[in-house]
C-alpha cells in the first residue's frame, strides 16, 4: 500500500472565510458599512430636495402662499403669478404632517390644479384619501427653483369665485389673487370669519 505523499494536506486548517466566526464578523462589518452609506445618501438627498417640515401650529415653512377655491365638489388650488415656477411635487397633509395625497412628476409649470386629480404624466405616490369633515389641511407644492409654496385651510372656509389663503384665512377675488396685485400687497381683505381652529386654519 502506497504512502500518502503529503499527509499534512489532510490536516490543513480551513481558510478564514470558511470558518464561521470570521465570516460572521465580516458580514456584520459589511452590513454596518452599508447602513452608514445609506444614511449618508439620504442625508445628502434631504439637503437637495426641499423639505416641507412638520406642523408647527401655524408656523408653516413655505416661502409663498397658495389659494384654494371651491368649485362644485372640487377644490381648485391657485398659484399667484409671483409664486409660479416649475412644480415637481404636490402634497396634501393633515395637521400632523400625515399625507392625504401626494404626487410627483417632471418640472411642470401650472397656475392652478384640482386637488386630488393626478396631473398628466405624473406619478401618484399616495392615493387620494378624502379628509375627514372639519380637518385642518395643509396643501403644498414643491418648486424646483423657489422651494415650497403652500396654504393651511379648512374645506368649509372655501367659496366659489374666491381664493382662500393665509392664517387667519382671508378671501381674495380670483383675478386679484392670481395677478401681481396680491403679491405686492395692493389688494386687502377682511379676515375670514368662519370656523377657525387652534392650528390657525
Amino acid at each position: 500500500m502506497a504512502k500518502d505523499p503529503n499527509p499534512q494536506q489532510k490536516f490543513r486548517p480551513a481558510r478564514w472565510w470558511q470558518r464561521r466566526g470570521p465570516s460572521v464578523a465580516v458580514i456584520v462589518v459589511l452590513l454596518g458599512a452599508m447602513t452608514i452609506g445609506v444614511f449618508g445618501f439620504w442625508s445628502n438627498i434631504s439637503g437637495v430636495i426641499p423639505s416641507v417640515g412638520k406642523d408647527l401650529q401655524g408656523d408653516d415653512p413655505w416661502v409663498d402662499l397658495l389659494g384654494v377655491e371651491k368649485v362644485g365638489g372640487f377644490q381648485i388650488a391657485h398659484i399667484p403669478d409671483c409664486a409660479t415656477a416649475p412644480i415637481v411635487r404636490i402634497e396634501l397633509w393633515n395637521e400632523d404632517s400625515e399625507p392625504y395625497w401626494a404626487v410627483t412628476g417632471p418640472p411642470t409649470a401650472m397656475s392652478s390644479f384640482v386637488v386630488g386629480a393626478l396631473p398628466a404624466g405624473w406619478t401618484e405616490v399616495v392615493k387620494y384619501n378624502t379628509p375627514r369633515s372639519g380637518a385642518v389641511l395643509r396643501l403644498m407644492v414643491v418648486r424646483n427653483v423657489k422651494g415650497v409654496a403652500g396654504v393651511r385651510y379648512k374645506a368649509e372656509n372655501l367659496r366659489t369665485g374666491y381664493a382662500t389663503t393665509g392664517v387667519p384665512p382671508q378671501r381674495f377675488e380670483l383675478e386679484n389673487f392670481q395677478t401681481g396685485r396680491f403679491c405686492e400687497g395692493e389688494v386687502g381683505t377682511q379676515p375670514e370669519t368662519t370656523t377657525t381652529t387652534q392650528g390657525g386654519a
